[in-house]
């Protein structure tokens, strides 16, 4: 459909010049009334390819019917030289540019046969010239005609050129979203995704900057995560940025503006927009200049972050339940166990790292429980977990290893650490009086006591140290037990 002002005017311009020399040779309608018919077919053609299902191909076929008529019409015109050269380039180039020398030849035998079957039926005449006139008249028609099919391939260049380049910069922009994927499977937290992602983002787009904050939705004013990557807001733009978040709704999809700008650099903001369950986002974007290609594309980059950042949360979630006890917040005795291996391993490998372990062990939980309700030994196992937590240091693994049981590994250590835990615990936790509330909600006072339990890998192979420490903690339970029995 591109072309149909040029080929408009080209049959325009033939009708023309029949009227021209219907004039210069007095054939009045015999000439007329047939070029009445030729203006009548850019109509049928714009038509018949507006309707069809598939109008590139209607207009292709009327292309080549425009070939067969031309040939018919410039044997009516008894070959006038200069109308026919023109006409004829025009057709066969017009079909040359959609479908190359084969259409090119399938046109000229059109065009040839629209001439030679004319002649055939009303007779063969040839009509070198009329007028200088007619000559400066057809021949500016044939400039303007073809400038005018320049222009329109010019535009299709053009148009053609901004396709590539956004084709070019889609596929950047999809193969930094398949990559950032397994970026954001690596990371260990929701801190490092954000910025191993930005940094991502930034190394496949070295020309923009991102930046990302993410806010609690119960406090907005809270920023609980942020990351950066090639962006450094100025002042105004953080003041900018922060009305922004007090006006707008982050629960409303929308991309704006940060910088008022027709030209220069430019920051885009674009919210999250309800795609996170626990906070609210936004993603910020610096461009070079205004890009309308980027703009389309921001949403994908808000999805595939808002995803990947969710994921994250869930897999952390999931991951924290099934490495920590329900009521205490510890390590269960299934991590235990498997970082107990590891450390196994690594004492059984060059360079032989030694470890040691802590058993512990509430006493008098079972009366606890049998006087006061388990609601109230609850309440005790929870106050124990929180005492032990303060005595024990960043690298200890401490868990609760059973209902009653607690224990400590200490990695890269030899016995001396879980003495020195123990010898606190001795101090600051035995014999402490505990308020617990039993099942009729009546507070209750209770005494600490923890049976202790130590064992170390300098002692015993690897495979060794926890039942060498279990074994401890119970003869030291029962040594206990004696005592009190007997004092």
């Amino acid at each position: 459909m591109a072309t149909l002002i040029p080929r408009s005017f080209a049959f325009c311009h033939t009708f023309g010049l029949t009227v021209w020399i219907a004039l210069a040779e007095d054939r009045g309608w015999s000439l007329l009334s047939p070029g009445l018919l030729l203006l009548l077919w850019p109509v049928v053609a714009y038509v018949h390819a507006v309707n069809a299902q598939n109008s590139k191909r209607a207009e292709f076929r009327n292309m080549l019917f425009d070939s067969l008529l031309f040939g018919m019409w410039c044997s009516f015109l008894d070959f006038y030289v200069l109308a026919t050269v023109s006409i004829g380039l025009a057709c066969f180039m017009n079909n040359m540019v959609v479908g190359g020398l084969r259409r090119m030849l399938l046109s000229v035998a059109l065009f040839g046969g629209g001439a030679l079957g004319w002649s055939a039926l009303a007779g063969f005449e040839f009509r070198p010239h009329v007028s200088v006139g007619l000559d400066i008249y057809q021949g500016a028609g044939a400039v303007v005609y073809f400038l005018a099919i320049a222009q329109v391939m010019y535009g299709q260049n053009r148009q053609l050129g901004r396709s590539l380049r956004e084709i070019k910069f889609q596929n950047r922009v999809f193969h930094a979203l398949l990559s950032l994927g397994s970026v954001a499977n690596r990371a260990p937290d929701i801190h490092s995704l954000l910025s191993d992602s930005l940094r991502h983002l930034h190394n496949d787009f070295p020309e923009y900057g991102f930046a990302v904050f993410l806010q609690e939705r119960q406090r907005p004013t809270v920023t609980r995560y942020a990351a950066v990557a090639g962006l450094r807001l100025s002042p105004e733009d953080e003041c900018h940025f922060g009305k922004l978040l007090a006006t707008l709704d982050g629960g409303q999809e929308t991309t704006v503006k940060l910088r008022e700008k027709q030209e220069g650099e430019q920051l885009y903001a674009t919210s999250m927009a309800g795609r996170l369950s626990q906070y609210e986002g936004w993603l910020i974007v610096r461009a070079p200049r205004l890009d309308s290609a980027l703009e389309r594309m921001l949403t994908l980059f808000v999805d595939q972050l808002a995803a990947a950042t969710e994921n994250k949360l869930l897999n952390l979630a999931l991951k924290s339940t099934a490495e920590r006890d329900g009521l205490t917040g510890l390590y269960n005795r299934g991590f235990f166990e498997s970082v107990l291996q590891l450390s196994i391993q690594s004492k059984t490998q060059p360079p032989g790292l030694d470890f040691a372990v802590l058993m512990m062990d509430v006493d008098g939980l079972k009366e606890v429980n049998d006087q006061y309700g388990h609601v109230a030994g609850d309440q005790l196992i929870t106050h124990v977990a929180e005492c032990l937590k303060i005595q024990c240091r960043g690298d200890d693994i401490l868990a609760r290893y059973g209902g009653d049981e607690f224990v400590i590994l200490f990695p890269s250590a030899d016995l001396s650490a879980p003495r020195r835990v123990a010898e606190l615990i001795r101090t600051y936790l035995e014999g402490q009086r505990c308020i617990i509330t039993n099942t009729h909600g009546t507070p209750v006072e209770v005494e600490l006591r923890l049976s202790l339990g130590s064992a170390s890998s300098t002692e015993v192979p690897a495979q060794e140290v926890l039942p060498l420490a279990d074994n401890r903690m119970y003869d030291n339970k029962t040594e206990r037990r004696m005592q009190r029995t007997l004092g």
